[in-house]
């Protein structure tokens, strides 16, 4: 098969997904043939080969086009596609699905490739996804999963369509003590919310002292990485000399790297608060999340980005 070939708009692109992913003997199918195949995907076409991929009775074949999906994530088009109203919701939640139950199957990091496929959805998909399937909105590990990548005007939009308030709290209180955890780490207004809608029916739900020392050191931690966020989001708005992101270069005054280590440098968990601040988009890109990250782990960088930042202010 050749780029040539792949083009030609005849061409059947699930044949040449399964030929070029499945037939041949080997484990690892060679990316530069299978790539051209979605590269040229139109929407019809690509809507025909998630069809067939995601409703085949052939396992490998579905993982291996959610596989190579994920793979080339960079193809914009592809994720205009998978948002496009002709896409059911219907398959997408068979899609999630597969995803959760392969990381699920094998041990697998559910929480990162859950996101990365959750990644490819606007925020209408995402609202559709726990409101309107079958399954997601019973499965209620995945579908707080799925909230704790709401924001707080998704979270208002999904609120206004439960019923059973008292119900949700419940399942919410029988998660296992490792997902909450992660969801209080995951999304702080998410779990903000619970506990307002807790308070306000105590009657029903006498928990919410018990629950909330339980878990005091979280809620802390997170009311106070809230606050950081919220003076850094001040600062920035104020900030000048912006970068290509659109960021500024310093905050307060200072180099960007220094005020944010410092500000993180004493705290009792840095590494979940460099997550925390990582979802809430703090960071300018990705290079300066690691840079933080290293210095916070290392004592010498830690102090010597420490002097640095006093002779600053000197």
């Amino acid at each position: 098969m050749n780029d040539t070939i792949t083009a030609d708009p005849q061409l059947d692109r699930f044949h040449l997904f399964y030929v070029e992913a499945i037939m041949h003997d080997s484990s690892f199918p060679q990316i530069n043939k299978v790539r051209p195949v979605f590269e040229n995907l139109s929407l019809n076409d690509f809507i025909e080969l998630m069809e067939k991929s995601i409703y085949s009775d052939e396992y490998e074949v579905t993982q291996q086009f959610l596989y190579f999906l994920l793979l080339f994530r960079d193809l914009g088009h592809l994720r205009e596609y998978l948002n496009s109203d002709k896409i059911g919701i219907e398959i997408l939640e068979k899609m999630v699905m597969f995803v959760y139950g392969h990381c699920t199957m094998y041990d697998h990091s559910t929480e990162y490739i859950i996101d990365e496929v959750l990644s490819f959805l606007n925020n209408d998909r995402l609202l559709a996804l726990v409101i309107d399937s079958k399954l997601i909105s019973r499965d209620k590990l995945l579908l707080f999963f799925i909230l704790s990548r709401f924001d707080i005007e998704l979270l208002n939009k999904y609120f206004k369509h439960i019923r059973n308030i008292n119900e949700f709290i419940d399942y919410f209180l029988k998660l296992p003590e490792e997902v909450l955890r992660s969801i209080i780490s995951r999304n702080y207004h998410l779990f903000q919310y619970i506990m307002l809608m807790m308070a306000e029916g105590e009657s029903k739900h006498n928990v919410s002292k018990e629950f909330f020392e339980k878990y005091r050191s979280d809620i802390e931690l997170f009311s106070r990485l809230s606050d950081m966020v919220r003076k850094i989001k001040v600062e920035t708005k104020n900030g000048d000399n912006s970068s290509n992101s659109g960021k500024p270069e310093r905050i307060s005054g200072m180099p960007r790297i220094p005020f944010l280590v410092n500000m993180l440098k004493d705290l009792p968990d840095p590494d979940k608060a460099i997550q925390y601040f990582d979802t809430e988009h703090v960071f300018m890109n990705e290079n300066e999340k690691k840079i933080v990250l290293t210095i916070i782990n290392d004592p010498l960088m830690k102090n010597t980005l420490k002097n640095y930042a006093t002779m600053l202010h000197a």
